[in-house]
């Protein structure tokens, strides 16, 4: 009798601290949304409150094969390194692990067809985990949208035990919490990268411009922007998509997009974008800029956000440029200084000609050198390398 007592105080003493960290750890867990910074502390304690050794969250690709980024917990760089590069897909378990039901965690030792002492024969075992003294462990896939899939895993020794029902039970009423956290950061890093792609776009930047997101639908205009589409017959949105009236310089823009896009979206691009001329029918042609934007803001959950900005430059419109700087830069002459800034007005050499009082065979001697002065090989690239480089006055 006093010994039933004394399991029964045990247990009701047990399940009183699970309460209470489950209440703290909910409120941790909500808490990531606006600090991604805490995740690691809320990993730290649902190892160290559960009696575990380690823990990781790792952020994957669809197929949850790659690690995009993680967060752990008592696990040495070294061999985090190597499970990522290597052991994550050489793990026992990943294969049926992929089969499960997502949204709650599993026990190896109790929820997988790979048994004990089968997984202490395997390499994963002998070569990764044995050497830190992990033997068991609950994982699964927490939380999963169009960009992304979101493992947990978390550890113990041969010493701690295997995570009975109990223990996977207690998890798993946390996992509705993480699913919400994700949804909710999602959304706040989608709000704040959207802002900073604003302002990265119109940092320093006076021509009028548009800001795509990374299904291609304009999300900004500024005001010089504004006024262009609604008085210019060749450019305009329609359907939320920005397009070019003809249907081949259509074609061309939409492909440019595409392309900016993909560079965005890689995080790893080193473009000031691409230059596209659209015709029109009174007065020079207008010059579209379009360049690339990633901010370095961490998303958790969702699409990574890639952004492409639309800068349209009007030849009507005379933009300053520093002509001391073009000197200082790329050593031009004053006639090909001139030539230069007339043709941001108009491609046609014939017309720059006749604006800078020259011969046409003397335009195409001086864009020659002026090509190869400035590092550029064409018109475009010129016009480019005079809108956004440092010889234009903001």
């Amino acid at each position: 009798m006093g010994q039933q007592r004394m399991n029964s105080v045990k247990k009701t003493t047990n399940s009183a601290h699970l309460a209470h960290v489950r209440g703290r750890l909910i409120e941790n867990i909500y808490s990531t949304v606006a600090d991604p910074g805490n995740w690691g502390p809320l990993i730290r304690e649902l190892v160290t409150s559960t009696d575990s050794r380690s823990a990781r969250l790792l952020v994957m690709n669809p197929d949850a094969n790659r690690v995009i980024s993680s967060t752990k917990y008592n696990i040495d760089d070294h061999y985090h390194r190597q499970y990522v590069d290597h052991y994550v897909n050489a793990c026992p378990w990943r294969t049926e692990l992929l089969r499960k039901k997502r949204g709650r965690l599993y026990s190896t030792y109790l929820h997988f067809s790979c048994r004990q002492p089968d997984f202490l024969r395997t390499e994963f075992y002998n070569d990764w985990a044995r050497p830190q003294d992990i033997h068991h462990g609950v994982c699964g896939t927490i939380y999963q949208d169009c960009g992304r899939t979101v493992q947990l895993l978390i550890q113990r020794t041969g010493d701690q035990g295997y995570y009975t029902e109990t223990d996977t039970a207690f998890f798993n009423g946390l996992v509705p919490h993480l699913q919400h956290a994700f949804q909710l950061a999602g959304q706040v890093a989608e709000s704040r990268a959207r802002a900073e792609a604003i302002e990265i776009a119109a940092r320093n930047e006076l021509m009028p411009f548009i800001l795509l997101d990374f299904l291609l639908r304009p999300i900004y205009c500024n005001a010089g922007a504004e006024v262009l589409i609604k008085t210019e017959s060749t450019l305009s949105i329609q359907k939320e998509q920005l397009q070019l009236a003809d249907r081949e310089d259509n074609l061309c823009l939409q492909r440019l997009l595409q392309k900016c896009l993909a560079a965005a979206d890689s995080r790893d691009f080193h473009t000031t974008g691409e230059m596209m001329e659209v015709p029109r029918l009174d007065g020079p042609n207008l010059q579209l800029w379009v360049k690339p934007v990633h901010p370095d803001v961490p998303i958790l959950s969702g699409k990574p956000a890639g952004y492409v900005a639309v800068y349209i430059y009007d030849p009507k419109l005379e933009i300053p440029i520093d002509q001391e700087r073009l000197v200082e830069l790329y050593a031009l002459s004053k006639a090909e200084i001139r030539v230069a800034i007339a043709m941001l007005a108009t491609p046609d050499p014939a017309e720059v000609a006749r604006r800078c009082c020259l011969s046409r065979h003397t335009v195409r001697s001086h864009l020659k050198a002026i090509f190869s002065k400035t590092d550029t090989k064409n018109q475009a690239d010129l016009v480019k390398q005079l809108l956004a480089g440092p010889a234009r006055r903001r």
